[in-house]
């Protein structure tokens, strides 16, 4: 059995064009002490993450409190909605958003679709499997990667799930079983108060 507890980042602020660099804000850096506490009691054999700051300042501690070292994949980075602000194709985040989800092969300029998101989330995912077969892993990612990852195992987990369930930060634990087995996913996050 391989368990991956996907972490998504604490509170960043909104930094134009600075995806990459964009850090935590002073509120996340308080949340990602409760993200370790609450996965305190695992035994955590890797540590991975989104090469973007707000993610890996998010799952430091959990790799720095179980003597791992914080590797980095791409393919856990958030999904791109197009090449620069959203603005400069007319949009508003909310209407970009809305349009990749709701036809899932649809990418804007230099964006990716929903479709390639997901691929290239779950081909990490696989990697991941693959590589630690039967351990227990952190993940550090981002909300709408996340979500599309979990839509592969289970579909309930979609746009409306991004907009109202899922905070910042949140952990989901989802368990790969034996090959006959389903996947179990568990939100493991509680906090009254995240926003």
């Amino acid at each position: 059995m391989t368990t991956i507890h996907f972490v998504r980042h604490a509170h960043s602020p909104w930094v134009p064009n600075r995806e990459a660099e964009r850090p935590l804000s002073e509120r996340g850096h308080e949340q990602v002490e409760r993200v370790a506490d609450i996965l305190s009691n695992e035994s955590v054999d890797a540590v991975v993450s989104s090469p973007f700051a707000r993610a890996r300042q998010t799952v430091r501690p959990i790799a720095d409190r179980n003597g791992v070292e914080l590797e980095a994949d791409d393919g856990f980075r958030e999904r791109q909605l197009t090449d620069g602000p959203v603005e400069s194709i007319g949009e508003t985040f909310e209407s970009a958003i809305e349009r990749v989800w709701s036809d899932w092969s649809f990418a804007w300029p230099n964006g990716e679709s929903n479709h390639d998101a997901k691929r290239r989330g779950v081909a990490a995912v696989e990697r991941l499997r693959e590589r630690h077969s039967g351990e227990s892993i952190v993940v550090g990612t981002h909300g709408n990667l996340l979500t599309l990852i979990l839509h592969e195992y289970d579909e309930r987990f979609d746009v409306e799930f991004w907009r109202a369930e899922l905070t910042m930060p949140d952990i989901y634990e989802v368990t790969f079983p034996a090959e006959d087995e389903e996947v179990e996913i568990t939100r493991r996050y509680e906090d009254s108060t995240v926003e």
